[in-house]
């Protein structure tokens, strides 16, 4: 009877795979930006309207479990969020692979500087997290310009 497992040795994790968006995925980003009627310009105007949204859906039913779906506002938000950091930092909208699924993303060089928009603004919106986003958008800005100088 053996004490000890033997295995054969596994390949270390791999970093995201990282593509263009095809010609549908670029046609969803800027279906949510039309949804948004340009809040993504405007960071506090996106913070107003994330806020709100936050406080629709809370009002719905006391139990999260009882709410609609949230998830059609959350990717909204985030495209709008994720369109605004880009524009101040000149990073694209790609997609990222990897062993725990695909998703949109903003990737940028130098740094291999890689931000998932849409999970950053789920995050805060399943903690209740209201009056958030320009303050996020604005250290996010100053931290992938400062790894991007560093580079």
């Amino acid at each position: 009877m053996g004490w000890f497992k033997r295995s054969a040795p596994q390949a270390a994790p791999t970093g995201p795979v990282i593509t263009d968006l095809r010609d549908a995925e670029r046609a969803w980003v800027a279906e949510c930006l039309a949804s948004l009627d340009g809040a993504e310009a405007d960071i506090v105007a996106l913070g107003t309207a994330y806020d709100e949204a936050l406080r629709g859906w809370t009002a719905t039913a006391p139990d999260p479990e009882h709410r609609p779906d949230p998830n059609v506002l959350i990717n909204r938000l985030g495209v709008g969020f994720g369109e605004h950091v880009r524009l101040r930092t000149g990073m694209s909208w790609v997609v990222a692979s990897d062993e725990y699924g695909t998703e949109l993303a903003l990737h940028g060089q130098p740094g291999d500087v890689l931000l998932y928009p849409a999970n950053l603004v789920a995050k805060r919106w399943v903690a209740g997290e209201a009056g958030v986003l320009p303050e996020l958008a604005a250290a996010l800005i100053e931290r992938v310009t400062h790894i991007r100088e560093q580079r």
